[in-house]
């Protein structure tokens, strides 16, 4: 097996560990606070600074990236690590002490309905105030993990997003008697300084960066040129989130909480096969860039769309059939009832477009950023807020929560159509033939695996728990999608099984 299969696999690994994490980070929220107004005061102020923690993080990791080859093809890898760094940071503080300063006074502009609540408006400045002196270090941490997937060590990146995420569970299971809510972004707090500091004992500190080296402001300057439209379309997702949130904390208590809790559940397929796949595909682009090599960039995003979609169409699937059991199973237990998972289910069925579509943005976005035209996609992510408002607004008005949902689905439709059009023309152009022909397939086991689970589904199993249940038809549904699969003769699944032989996979 080579390095990069090795490396892939563990990545896989480790981001889905990563993401049982996160989701078991929610259902402790959820078990702990339900769908109280205090949760939805931390979910709505978190969204605000953790929008700009987005940017940083995986923005930071897509720009520096092909960023540091260029400089280590010339000797100056370290180097320009090091600028990237001093750079990141002062520019982190000067927005973490901005945004502490004015956290109080943008959640009453934000959420008034908050001060309906009693001490709604202090939970949300506090949970802003603590996510926004996060930041300092978390444009550090976000240059190491690009650093990291440089190296294609990218389970040690996924490592350290597990440590933030596991201190902010710890801190909420074990001081939410004494802290409350506000154990929640304190564990948060913690966690980013956890994974800075296991950073800087992995690389050591003479390794961590060349102290006494000033930074070179033109060099900077030339990366953050760079980087803040790649930023900023990757917040593009979290901004949109915001404003559904904005909208959603109009509508009544636990409105907020329920709409979060089905996007978080919604989300985790494409956060393990979309973001994974479009994570380990792009190393190969940015050598094929560095290398001119057009044919394999082309390759490179072929296989990436078509693997993306071979395992995100079934399981997408999957979640539609089974929603309310996966709900039931994930998040009813404590201060979470039935009433909630009812809402919440009803919820991510609506939210489930967006998976789909933004995991092939995911995938399609690595082909913008490896080619430097980060602004052309910054631009349609622009469009696609303005879309969001508009959207959010007539579909909120017609069909409340699930509206919000649903106006997430459209915008993720419009958006990857307008990314990947676009990416189709700069690029020369991608064999369209042969992914359609890949996606029939995989759409066609997909269908085969969905109609016979809903039949299975009329069955006495019903009867059975939930948890059996669910167990038993995710089995049945994926030996069912496998089989069709292996009937239809799909291309990338064949490429999954092959051990060797002449057809060598580029991922």
């Amino acid at each position: 097996m080579s390095k990069l299969r090795f490396a892939s696999i563990l990545f896989l690994v480790s981001t889905a560990f990563l993401k049982f994490s996160s989701m078991l980070r929610d259902l402790t929220i959820a078990g702990l606070f339900g769908s109280s107004y205090k949760t939805d005061a931390y979910i709505a102020a978190m969204t605000i600074p953790n929008a700009i923690v987005l940017f940083m993080l995986t923005g930071m990791k897509d720009a520096f990236l092909p960023s540091y080859y260029k400089y280590d093809r010339l000797g100056k890898g370290f180097s320009h690590l090091t600028n990237i760094v001093k750079g990141t940071f002062w520019i982190s503080l000067a927005i973490s002490i901005v945004g502490t300063a004015i956290s109080p006074w943008l959640v009453r502009i934000l959420y008034p309905k908050f001060g309906h609540y009693a001490h709604g408006f202090e939970i949300a400045s506090w949970t802003a105030v603590l996510y926004f002196l996060s930041i300092a270090l978390v444009g550090v941490n976000a240059v190491y993990e690009g650093y990291f997937d440089s190296q294609k060590k990218f389970s040690f990146s996924t490592f350290s997003q597990t440590v933030v995420v596991l201190a902010t569970v710890g801190s909420a299971l074990v001081f939410h008697k004494w802290l409350g809510i506000y154990s929640v972004p304190i564990g948060y707090f913690v966690g980013t300084f956890l994974s800075f500091l296991i950073k800087l004992v992995y690389l050591k500190p003479s390794k961590f960066l060349n102290w006494r080296q000033k930074i070179d402001i033109p060099e900077v300057k030339m990366f953050y040129s760079i980087f803040w439209p790649v930023g900023l379309t990757i917040a593009v997702g979290q901004i949109n989130l915001s404003v559904n949130m904005l909208f959603a904390a109009q509508l009544g208590g636990g409105v907020v909480s329920n709409l979060n809790y089905a996007f978080r559940l919604v989300n985790i397929p494409q956060a393990i096969f979309g973001v994974t796949i479009a994570t380990i595909v792009y190393p190969i682009l940015a050598q094929a860039k560095a290398d001119k090599n057009d044919g394999l960039f082309r390759l490179g995003m072929e296989r990436g769309l078509s693997y993306m979609y071979l395992f995100l169409a079934p399981t997408v699937a999957g979640m539609l059939v089974l929603m309310e059991p996966i709900v039931k199973t994930v998040y009813e237990r404590g201060a979470f009832d039935a009433a909630a998972t009812s809402e919440t289910s009803k919820f991510a069925i609506y939210y489930v477009g967006s998976v789909l579509f933004y995991s092939i943005q995911a995938v399609v976005a690595k082909g913008f950023y490896t080619l430097e035209k980060g602004h052309l996609i910054m631009r349609i992510g622009l469009i696609s807020i303005v879309v969001n408002v508009v959207s959010n607004y007539v579909f909120g008005k017609l069909m409340g929560p699930s509206g919000l949902a649903l106006s997430s689905s459209i915008v993720a439709m419009v958006y990857s159509t307008m990314t990947f059009s676009t990416l189709y023309k700069i690029s020369g152009g991608f064999d369209l033939k042969k992914i359609g022909k890949e996606y029939w397939k995989v759409t066609v086991a997909t269908i085969i695996m969905s109609v016979l689970l809903i039949l299975i589904g009329k069955t006495n199993l019903l009867h059975l728990h939930h948890i059996l249940y669910l167990a038993i038809m995710i089995i049945i549904g994926a030996l069912l999608y496998f089989l069709s699969l292996a009937i239809l003769r799909s291309g990338s699944f064949q490429e999954l099984l092959a051990k060797g032989g002449k057809r060598k996979s580029s991922i």
